[in-house]
């Protein structure tokens, strides 16, 4: 495997910030080679052992490139939900897809404490397409595991968002809550620490268009729908009651409804603590209305790739389609090459405007010379739409603040 030109020009990027600064955050769109520019970049450091932290969907990925190309160092290749079981030490970390576990705010999660183990006065490479789809505040925590980070200087995050953040306050369930995603001025701090690259920049001929299609539900499921949506109870005669008596359940609910599962409480369980837990179950549903549009439009064929968000609807899509590959919204999102594929087909997606973006990417490639649109089902009206609407034109994450209770 050799790298292609811009890659190499990265590669030369990546290795001056880093010995300027101590560490680099390679901010290049999908498919544009980040990987094998990083590699190129490390190979001619003065390092001997490297950390790679990715996600688990890209692990494989990972390998692949580590044994096609060529490298002198040694690479442990980990995802962040494994790193606590790492031991020894590292004379440098990758981060790749660094927004995706060590970013949260107010506070850093249990893996940003579990990865800052290994960060301490090491070199480190963070690699992202959408570093800070949320917001600029997601940076804060991701650069505050380098020992050389802008930020440093402050004592936290309060701290920090005391100088860059904008306050202001929700209600939530009548209580009024502080927060702090809202902040102004950080890209100017950090800009300097990026090597970016986009796929035009680099000649890619084709880039991926949405295409709309509008499911239109049966009465029959129409019925259920506004029952819900009014109700906030409904008992279905198989999966049993449902019970939507807050904002995030009935449109969890209606989201899934609309792709025909569900998923209902059921009778409380003994854990293993000795105290009752609830237990939730997900349901198939007799209303096919976007399996049946997909079969209608595309078949069923190996060059077809349909990706659900909610657990039930991939027994429901398995038991239609035998040939066409099936992938979950969300774990694929991102550290998968889907460029052979002339379809894909969201069935439903989750709620993040960073993985909506890495999704769209997924069958672009240099070589690619047919043309790329992701088909979305929607329901004109339902959450489907407005999860669309909010994390595709209106580039913010969906939540319950969003959701409004239109008639269908």
């Amino acid at each position: 495997m050799k790298p292609w030109a811009h890659q190499v020009e990265m590669a030369e990027q990546i290795a001056d910030k880093l010995r300027e600064y101590g560490l680099c955050y390679v901010v290049a769109e999908e498919r544009t080679g980040k990987t094998l520019a990083t590699i190129g970049a490390i190979e001619g450091l003065a390092v001997n052992t490297v950390l790679v932290i990715t996600k688990k969907v890209a692990l494989a990925g990972w390998l692949e490139t580590l044994t096609k190309c060529s490298h002198k160092k040694i690479y442990r290749v980990v995802n962040y939900h494994r790193v606590k079981n790492v031991t020894g030490s590292f004379d440098m970390v990758i981060l790749d897809e660094s927004h995706n576990y060590i970013g949260g705010l107010p506070e850093p999660s249990a893996i940003h404490n579990q990865v800052a183990k290994f960060t301490r006065g090491k070199p480190i490479v963070y690699m992202s397409a959408t570093p800070c789809a949320q917001g600029p505040a997601y940076l804060y925590h991701q650069l505050s595991l380098s020992t050389w980070s802008p930020f440093n200087r402050y004592t936290d995050y309060h701290d920090w968002h005391r100088e860059f953040g904008v306050p202001y306050t929700k209600y939530l369930y009548g209580n009024q809550i502080a927060m702090y995603d809202k902040v102004e001025r950080v890209i100017e701090e950090v800009e300097h620490l990026f090597v970016s690259k986009t796929r035009k920049e680099i000649g890619f001929e084709q880039e991926p268009e949405d295409k709309i299609h509008w499911i239109t539900l049966s009465e029959a499921t129409l019925h259920v729908y506004r029952k819900i949506m009014v109700d906030k109870v409904y008992k279905f005669l198989k999966a049993g009651l449902l019970v939507a008596d807050t904002v995030s359940k009935l449109r969890f609910s209606l989201h899934m409804l609309e792709g025909g599962t569900i998923k209902v409480r059921q009778k409380p369980k003994m854990a293993k603590t000795g105290k009752m837990k609830n237990v939730s179950k997900g349901f198939i549903l007799s209303n096919c209305e976007k399996i049946d549009y997909i079969l209608e439009t595309w078949g069923d064929t190996n060059s077809l790739v349909i990706m659900y968000n909610f657990i039930a609807e991939k027994v429901k899509l398995e038991e239609r389609f035998k040939n066409a590959l099936i992938l979950q919204a969300t774990s694929y999102a991102e550290g998968i090459d889907l460029s052979d594929r002339s379809t894909l087909v969201i069935y439903s997606q989750d709620y993040s405007t960073a993985r909506h973006t890495q999704r769209r990417a997924r069958q672009t490639n240099m070589d690619r010379k047919e043309p790329i649109t992701v088909h979305y089902l929607l329901v004109r009206g339902g959450v489907s739409e407005q999860v669309y609407e909010t994390v595709s034109v209106n580039k913010l994450n969906y939540v319950d603040t969003f959701y409004k209770r239109t008639s269908i």
